[in-house]
């Protein structure tokens, strides 16, 4: 004969599984006692899976200290609704920010956009009355920035 294939094994190996619980059908077990009747490592397993599953009913059962408890129905429920509420704050807190960025960032005098023209090119101040104005304009910009973010909560 020729060696058998590892898929057939396995799917044999199923069948003893199954042979165990009454699953088979009449063809099936013919199958599998043809099949163990010609591959030994099978045979080896069969009898192995026999005597652990003859062991484990014949042993008797333990008593636990503490109870098994499955989580019913209504925390999965609850779970999916903790995580839809998360992602709705997420999505509010994200549709915040851009109302408060579009509003502040509009009239082009936002601190973010006095910090990007500041980095791309060095502000050289001759008079301390410049300097002056733009921290005024700065914290003026900065104020209304907080005040639109109050009124958007």
């Amino acid at each position: 004969m020729g060696q058998r294939s590892s898929t057939d094994c396995d799917r044999f190996r199923g069948y003893v599984s199954a042979s165990l619980d009454g699953e088979l059908s009449e063809v099936e077990g013919a199958r599998l006692d043809a099949h163990l009747g010609l591959c030994a490592a099978c045979r080896a397993y069969a009898v192995d899976v026999r005597r652990t599953a003859r062991v484990l009913r014949e042993a008797p059962l333990e008593d636990l200290d503490f109870p098994i408890v499955l989580p019913s129905r209504r925390l999965a429920v609850a779970r999916r609704l903790q995580v839809a509420a998360a992602a709705a704050a997420l999505v509010v807190t994200v549709g915040l920010s851009a109302v408060v960025g579009a509003v502040g960032g509009g009239g082009g005098s936002g601190p973010s956009t006095n910090a990007a023209a500041s980095s791309a090119q060095p502000v050289k101040l001759r008079f301390t009355e410049d300097e002056l104005k733009m921290l005024y304009e700065a914290s003026s910009a900065r104020d209304r920035l907080t005040v639109h973010a109050r009124l958007a909560l």
